[in-house]
């Protein structure tokens, strides 16, 4: 049995309440409310085509691509064999605000995508990013009622033996025969907001080649350096707390937090930073700071002219101890030791609720939507958006919550909804998103 505004239903009943709900509507309505003006920044976006020859609004073609990533639909052949319905273009057309015979075919969206100007898209989820801070609604998250967590981290996208474009990295592999192959791969730096359980793209980095004259490829500290440059540019004042695992624990990220007046909560690892690691044992074994149980602390340790707090975490599970240690810049008390590891923790949210869902869940950010290197970059930036609208509807959407839907059942609503249910998309009543603790 479910509660719904105080009535309890039961399975069937909640079954046919399911069918009764219209998530399509909602998501519009995120759309509508919270992000106005991005129907009109789709548009706005340069467009390369010969005005002659065109057909689709730039708005069109962006909002069916979104659509479709909103509905889970896998793959750029989808498009055109699940939205061609009378009600798919009518819905699609009342949403864009606009007149539409048909659907553009998945080829029309790629060949627009190979000519977008990156930056302008980064700025929409840069929009995105300002209004869901200016709205106040996820204050509570703030981490120390003061900080954002921004968890960084990298992870692979498409993969293939065959060299799609120049910018791919390459790797000697071997397979199971024990003969060496080359793998080509996109490889993407993400600067993750962590929200309670949201986690929404705040800057990307693409991971890649861009001469093939050079002897090192690039990798993920070089990226770093550049995504971090591009956050403090476009968010000067705001208060981040960064977050990432062991890679980060280097002089090089210290300094670049310090320059930006940023705070840092990384993984330590004993090779990491071994002057440091040894320090911390030293001193814990001499004096531990804190009385928490499981928990060691030493605070003001020296490193390369820095200040860094260490603490310690060991947690036992069926008489398995596994520790977990963090340096930080953040102060350390007994009031705070349990909640610095708790944030320190938080790190995992990037791979659960970000990486995993877009590669395994709703969205397939591994699969090759395009060969076009800048295609490439415009699907992935478009599923960080999706992903965003997708988890305010998931996350703040009372009718979702009351009725506990599942991910794949809200992909499931949301693509029958618009595919064969004609709706009345101008008018909608005003909403509001909550969201737990």
């Amino acid at each position: 049995f479910i509660s719904l505004e105080g009535i309890f239903l039961n399975r069937k009943e909640r079954t046919e309440k399911v069918k009764e709900i219209n998530l399509l509507d909602e998501a519009v309505g995120i759309i509508r409310q919270y992000f106005p003006q991005l129907l009109d920044m789709f548009q706005e976006l340069t467009d390369a085509r010969n005005q002659s020859y065109v057909t689709y609004e730039m708005k069109v073609i962006f909002m069916v691509r979104l659509m479709a990533l909103m509905c889970e639909i896998k793959s750029m052949n989808g498009i055109s064999s699940e939205f061609n319905t009378d009600e798919a273009i009518q819905n699609i057309a009342q949403i864009c605000g606009t007149e539409l015979d048909e659907i553009p075919h998945h080829d029309t969206i790629n060949n627009v995508f190979e000519t977008i100007e990156i930056s302008e898209l980064e700025q929409i989820i840069k929009y995105i990013i300002t209004r869901l801070i200016r709205s106040k609604m996820l204050d509570k998250f703030k981490i120390r009622d003061k900080y954002y967590l921004v968890v960084v981290d990298g992870t692979g996208l498409a993969a293939s033996r065959v060299k799609y474009n120049d910018n791919c990295l390459t790797k000697k592999k071997t397979n199971k025969y024990g003969e060496e192959y080359i793998e080509y791969s996109t490889y993407v730096l993400e600067a993750k907001l962590v929200m309670g359980n949201m986690v929404f793209s705040i800057g990307t980095e693409f991971i890649e080649n861009t001469d093939e004259k050079e002897s090192k490829q690039d990798c993920e500290i070089k990226a770093f350096k550049r995504l971090a440059e591009k956050i403090k540019k476009e968010y000067p004042r705001l208060k981040i707390l960064i977050s990432g695992d062991a890679l980060y624990a280097s002089k090089s990220v210290i300094d670049i937090c310090n320059e930006y007046g940023w705070k840092y909560i990384i993984r330590l690892k004993e090779g990491a930073i071994p002057t440091l690691y040894e320090e911390f044992e030293t001193v814990v074994k001499r004096e531990n700071e804190t009385q928490k149980e499981n928990y060691e602390c030493a605070t003001n340790l020296d490193y390369r002219e820095s200040k860094i707090n260490v603490v310690r975490y060991t947690e036992m599970k069926k008489n398995i101890a596994t520790e977990f240690v963090y340096m930080t810049d953040l102060p350390i008390t007994e009031k705070t030791i349990v909640n610095t590891v708790a944030v320190g923790r938080m790190r995992w949210k990037i791979e659960n609720e970000g990486f995993n869902i877009q590669k395994n869940g709703t969205f397939d950010i591994g699969h090759l939507y395009s060969r076009n290197q800048i295609a490439i970059k415009v699907h992935y930036l478009l599923i960080q958006i999706a992903h965003a609208i997708r988890q305010l509807l998931e996350n703040g959407d009372i009718t979702v919550k009351e009725l506990k839907c599942k991910i794949k059942e809200i992909s499931h609503i949301l693509k029958n909804t618009l595919i064969s249910r004609t709706l009345n998309l101008v008018a909608h009543s005003k909403m509001q998103l909550r969201f737990d603790e």
